[in-house]
C-alpha cells in the first residue's frame, strides 16, 4: 500500500514538473505585462485572505496580529509594490561598453528567466519566507513549485488556497508533505533551488542540488552575537535587543542569539532588559496574546535542554502542552555551554561580558559566520572597528532585525550561514541570467583581425592592448 501512495506521489510530482516545462516554454511569462497582471493578482488576493491568515497564525504558532502584519503580511505587500512598480525597468536590456577593437558592436545586458524555480520555506515566517521569493521568480519570469513546512499546516493551507486562485498549477504549485516529500523535489532537475532554513539541512539541498549543477540561494541561520559596549545608550539597546529577541519567540533567523555587554555595564543592563520585558509583556507572557509561541512540544523540550550549565537570571519558565516559553535571560554564560553551541532558535538570550573588544573579536573569529551581527555603541571609530573586524551576512549598528524589512538592500548570509540573497532588485536578479549580447554591424568588416598579418599590425595591436 506505500509503495502504491509512494508510486503515485512521484507520478504527480513528474506530471507537475512536466506541466511546468510545458506552460514555461510556451513564451507566455516572457511579456512583461502579463507578469505584472499576476502579481497584481496576487497582492489582491492576499489583501482578501488576510483575516483567514491572522486566524491561521494564530493557530499554528499563537501569533499576534501585529505580529503577521509587521512581520509576515506587510513585508510581503511591500515587495510586490515595489515589483509592480520597478519591474519594466528593471527587465529592459541595459547598455554596456564596449571595447574599441570590437568596433562596430554595441553590447547589452539582457534579464532572462531561468525556468523552473523550487522554494523550499520553513515554519518560523512560513507566509513572508514563501511568497516573497515567489515575488522575484515571478518578477522574472519563472515557473515555481512551493514547499512550505509541514510544521504550520493552517498557514500552508491558506497559502495553497491564494495560489490556487491566482495561478494554474502549471505556473505556480504548492506540493505539501514532510521531510520526505522535500526530498523527492529534490532529486528532480530545476533551473534554482531556493531554501531558507538550517544549516544542517542547507548542507542537504546542495548535495542535491550538486547533482544536476543546479544554482543555489540558501538562506541559512547561525549564532548572531550583540554586542553592547560601555558608552551605548544602554536603555535603548535593551528594549531594542529585547524586542528583537522575543519577535516571533525568538524564531527568527535574524534574531540576536546571544550578548556580549561590557562588564561595566552588566549588572544595570541585565535589569534594564528585565524592565523591557515587563513594559513589554506586562503581567504572565504566557497570557499575553502578543507573545509567539514555539512551534512545536519538541522544540520546547530542544530549547528548555539549553539552560543548563548556566544560571537563569530571569524566565526560565515552559510549557510542553501550550508550547510556551517564556522570555528567558542566562548568566554564568561559558563558552562552551550548551546554549552556545547551536542556534537557540527560541526566547532564550545567554548573557556573557567583556573588558576589551578585541575579546570580543577573538571568540568571533572562532566561530563560523553568522548572518547578523549587532553592535551598540556612540563611538564612531568603535562602530568603524567594530565593521572592519567582524565578518557576517549583513550588520547593524544600534538596532537589530530591522534592517531585514529594508528591500533597498541585499539580504542574505555568508559561509556557515547561506549563499545568495534577495530583497527588492535583487530578488529579481536573482532568478534572472544575465545574458550578455553583443550586435555588430554587417556594413564595417575590419581587416586587421583576419590573417595573413602584415607587421604593422602588431603596433597597433600594442595600441589596443594596453
Amino acid at each position: 500500500m506505500l509503495e502504491n501512495q509512494l508510486a503515485g506521489e512521484m507520478k504527480k510530482l513528474k506530471q507537475i514538473i512536466q506541466a511546468q516545462d510545458d506552460f514555461f516554454y510556451s513564451n507566455i511569462t516572457l511579456d512583461v505585462n502579463f507578469r505584472i497582471k499576476k502579481l497584481k493578482e496576487l497582492k489582491l488576493a492576499i489583501k482578501k485572505y488576510e483575516a483567514e491568515l491572522i486566524t491561521a497564525f494564530r493557530k499554528d504558532l499563537g501569533k499576534g496580529k501585529f505580529e503577521v502584519i509587521s512581520s509576515e503580511i506587510g513585508l510581503v505587500q511591500n515587495e510586490l509594490t515595489q515589483h509592480i512598480k520597478h519591474l519594466k525597468r528593471w527587465a529592459r536590456p541595459k547598455r554596456a561598453g564596449t571595447p574599441l577593437y570590437a568596433f562596430p558592436s554595441k553590447s547589452f545586458v539582457y534579464k532572462q528567466p531561468l525556468g523552473r524555480i523550487l522554494i523550499i520555506s520553513p515554519f518560523n515566517y512560513p507566509f513572508m519566507l514563501t511568497i516573497a521569493p515567489l515575488v522575484g521568480a515571478l518578477s522574472a519570469g519563472n515557473v515555481a513549485v512551493l514547499k512550505p513546512s509541514e510544521a504550520v499546516t493552517n498557514v500552508t493551507d491558506i497559502i495553497e488556497k491564494i495560489i490556487s486562485e491566482v495561478f494554474d498549477r502549471e505556473y505556480v504549485s504548492v506540493v505539501k508533505g514532510d521531510a520526505l516529500k522535500s526530498q523527492k523535489l529534490l532529486s528532480y532537475q530545476w533551473d534554482k533551488i531556493f531554501f531558507t532554513g538550517s544549516s544542517r539541512v542547507g548542507k542537504i539541498v546542495l548535495q542535491a542540488a550538486a547533482t544536476h549543477i543546479t544554482p543555489v540561494v540558501l538562506e541559512l541561520g547561525g549564532k548572531n552575537p550583540v554586542i553592547v559596549d560601555k558608552d551605548a545608550n544602554l536603555k535603548i539597546a535593551a528594549r531594542r535587543i529585547i524586542w528583537g529577541k522575543l519577535l516571533n519567540g525568538g524564531q527568527s533567523c535574524v534574531a540576536p542569539d546571544y550578548l556580549f555587554v561590557h562588564e561595566s555595564v552588566k549588572n544595570k543592563f541585565l535589569e534594564l532588559m528585565v524592565a523591557s520585558i515587563k513594559a513589554m509583556y506586562p503581567g504572565s507572557p504566557m497570557e499575553n496574546r502578543d507573545f509567539t509561541r514555539i512551534v512545536s512540544s519538541s522544540a520546547v523540550r530542544r530549547v528548555s535542554e539549553l539552560l543548563k550549565g548556566s544560571t537563569v537570571y530571569y524566565g526560565g519558565d515552559y510549557d510542553e502542552k501550550t508550547n510556551y516559553f517564556s522570555p528567558t535571560i542566562l548568566t554564568d554564560v561559558l563558552p562552551d555551554s550548551p546554549v552556545m553551541r547551536d542556534e537557540i532558535f527560541g526566547p532564550v538570550l545567554p548573557v556573557l561580558s567583556f573588558h576589551c573588544l578585541d575579546e570580543v573579536f577573538s571568540f568571533l573569529r572562532r566561530g563560523e559566520k553568522p548572518l547578523a551581527t549587532y553592535y551598540f555603541s556612540e563611538s564612531r571609530k568603535k562602530q568603524k572597528e567594530f565593521l572592519k573586524r567582524t565578518a557576517s551576512g549583513d550588520a547593524m549598528i544600534n538596532d537589530v532585525v530591522i534592517h531585514f524589512t529594508n528591500l533597498s538592500l541585499p539580504f542574505g548570509g555568508v559561509g556557515n550561514s547561506g549563499m545568495g540573497s534577495y530583497h527588492g532588485k535583487r530578488s529579481f536578479d536573482v532568478f534572472s541570467h544575465e545574458r550578455s549580447v553583443m550586435k555588430t554591424s554587417s556594413k564595417i568588416d575590419l581587416p586587421l583581425r583576419y590573417p595573413p598579418y602584415k607587421k604593422w599590425v602588431f603596433k597597433v595591436l600594442r595600441l589596443l592592448f594596453k
